[in-house]
């Protein structure tokens, strides 16, 4: 019956909105805050009580490594200032809940109250002191305690368990049966087999009132009192009245071997004529008290004072603009995620207190610190939102790399970049990390790639080609394999740096456009090359032509309208590719925005490479 009441109430209430600035767990003030990975934060106690699997906001799993975490330094900060009271009160109720371990319960008893002259909202030291209240005899104090808990905390299970305890204490067995019901709808933890145990316990006393004076035994009608309840709060329960949903069976054998009575034709027991109606009346209560938690508001929602903000306290150490999607390290310090990100790029121990951030760099962890977020876009809205369009602003001038002479486009000098062709690269420089990291944020996913040269301003070529940016592999230090293909080829303008890697305004190029009187003499021109290409690849030996499959992929088919294509046939930037060639001839090939002339070069070094390797053939077999 438990489950099916538990399964009604999930399916008809709202989401319970969730108080961001406590403990997702305790439900209380944050003491000893821990950021875990996914940016959710905790009180220490709670984090590692269980210890906890999984986050309980973004079901996340949480690592063991949490253990040698340190407590968020700027959460702490501000729960100190913000909440005082409450933090005050945290102490006292630990010291409260040492004592009543201790079996001091008058002494736990007096730092409660002390606590609650500090916290007077703190559902946790309410509860606590109710417990300890009813365990001193006290039910009446126990019960105005959890009661009090119940309004702080409406959706918190352990209250109405506490006000359940108190009213058994007292004699009010219907309203302790129905607090119970409520306890065991809202628990979510483990607990909720000794719930369903207290609340059969509960029921037992309840039919034991009943069939005072009679010579019934309970027993003998046990399973017709569970089957009753059960039809009692389907009645008021749309959703468990469904037919298919299996209920007790009503067989009973119609004599009693005590006594020797029959029961009614129905198999029902004339108690039940008392029963079901009293039944119906706790279930009544049960359901408007339910109906009343649905309207009710979410209890005691903790606020900032405007008075105790400071704004220097939301002011990243690394750039010194207030913090923009900040995350937090192991170690507890808080920073921008972009500029922690560049610091990384030159160093793996935290820019504050230099510990060593490897295991977080590996993990390659992004998620904001919620709290931090949360709390800047509550008290300092206005600054929050000029902080993000600077930042829009930043990235927008990025994602408009390549548009106009105006925008320029970042740069790696490394190799020839050739059209079409792959490009695998492996990125450890700190500069080309964050150039990399910039692309991918951005957007643009693509930079400009550019062979050195010795002779050349910045010290590399003037002509280059887009890389576009297929995929990135992390290493566990921060490197990265990157592959990228080649695209549109470029003519540098004007060179520039940006953060330490290079930039450019560049000019993309474009085959010059073939005439029709042209077309056929080019075509011609384009399957002759062609053909010689392929002849060269198929006398290429085994091992080397596996190579270059495996490295470049197999030859490029040629595509219907090649001519009009902005740079020309697939193919050919292949053969390109794998022929050994000097840099600086492919660079000469590369630039060149004549598809005929471009045909007429290859076709010469095909020449040339064929004629090398008969030589080689014929000096090989004359030497044997």
């Amino acid at each position: 019956m438990v489950d099916y009441m538990r399964q009604h109430w999930r399916e008809n209430i709202n989401p319970v909105q969730r108080n961001l600035f406590s403990c997702p767990s305790c439900k209380g003030v944050l003491h000893e805050p821990i950021t875990i990975s996914c940016g959710h934060t905790y009180c220490r106690m709670c984090l590692h009580k269980g210890p906890l699997r999984t986050c309980k906001v973004c079901q996340c799993r949480v690592k063991n490594q949490t253990v040698n975490v340190k407590p968020n330094v700027l959460i702490s900060s501000l729960v100190d200032r913000w909440w005082a009271g409450e933090e005050e009160g945290v102490k006292l109720r630990s010291q409260g809940n040492e004592c009543f371990r201790n079996k001091q319960l008058e002494k736990a008893v007096e730092l409660y109250n002390q606590a609650f002259r500090s916290a007077s909202q703190d559902h946790l030291l309410l509860s606590n002191r109710s417990h300890v209240l009813h365990t001193l005899g006290k039910a009446e104090e126990a019960l105005k305690d959890a009661e009090a808990a119940v309004r702080c905390r409406p959706e918190w299970a352990k209250g109405y368990f506490r006000k359940a305890m108190a009213l058994d204490s007292l004699g009010h067995y219907d309203d302790s049966l129905i607090s119970l019901m409520q306890c065991a709808v809202l628990e979510e933890s483990n607990s909720l087999h000794s719930i369903k145990d207290e609340i059969c316990k509960a029921y037992h006393r309840l039919l034991t009132r009943l069939t005072s004076g009679r010579r019934y035994s309970l027993d003998r009608y046990h399973h017709h009192h569970l089957h009753h309840l059960h039809h009692c709060y389907s009645r008021h329960t749309p959703a468990l009245s469904d037919p298919s949903i299996p209920l007790a069976s009503d067989s009973e054998d119609s004599e009693d071997s005590d006594d020797g009575r029959k029961t009614h034709p129905s198999g029902n027991s004339p108690l039940l004529n008392e029963e079901i109606p009293h039944l119906r009346i706790i279930m009544d209560k049960y359901n408007k008290e339910m109906e009343r938690n649905k309207k009710v508001n979410h209890g005691y929602v903790r606020a900032v004072d405007p008075n105790s903000l400071d704004k220097k306290d939301f002011e990243c150490t690394l750039c010194f603009r207030f913090l923009y999607q900040p995350v937090t390290t192991p170690c507890g310090h808080s920073f921008c995620r972009t500029c922690l990100d560049r610091c990384l790029d030159h160093s793996t121990f935290c820019p504050l207190c230099k510990t060593s951030l490897k295991l977080y760099l590996a993990e390659r962890r992004s998620a904001v610190t919620e709290f931090v977020e949360k709390a800047m876009q509550t008290v300092m809205a206005g600054d929050c939102k000029d902080r993000q369009r600077q930042h829009e602003e930043e990235m927008d001038e990025l994602a408009a790399a390549g548009k106009d002479s105006h925008h320029e486009i970042p740069i790696f000098v490394a190799t020839l970049g050739i059209p079409t062709v792959s490009c695998p690269l492996h990125v450890f420089e700190p500069r080309y990390r964050l150039m990399i990291r910039r692309c991918m944020e951005s957007g643009t996913r693509e930079f400009g790639m550019c062979m050195p040269m010795d002779n050349a301003e910045n010290g590399y070529a003037d002509y280059g080609t887009m890389l576009e940016i297929r995929d990135v592999e992390y290493t566990a230090d921060g490197r990265s394999i990157v592959n990228t293909i080649g695209s549109r080829r470029f003519k540098i303008v004007s060179k520039s740096a940006r953060d330490g890697y290079n930039t450019a305004a560049v000019e993309f190029l474009q085959d010059e456009r073939i005439a029709n009187c042209n077309l056929g003499e080019v075509r011609c021109l384009h399957d002759r090359v062609h053909m010689v290409a392929s002849q060269w690849f198929d006398s290429i030996e085994g091992m080397t032509k596996r190579r270059i499959l495996s490295h470049y992929g197999s030859m490029p088919t040629v595509e219907r309208e090649y001519w009009t294509s902005p740079n020309g046939p697939a193919w050919m930037w292949w053969i390109i590719a794998i022929l050994p060639l000097d840099h600086q001839i492919q660079l000469t090939i590369l630039r060149e925005t004549s598809l005929r002339r471009r045909l007429e070069v290859t076709h010469k070094i095909l020449h040339c490479v064929m004629v090398q390797q008969r030589t080689r053939q014929v000096t090989a077999a004359v030497t044997q």
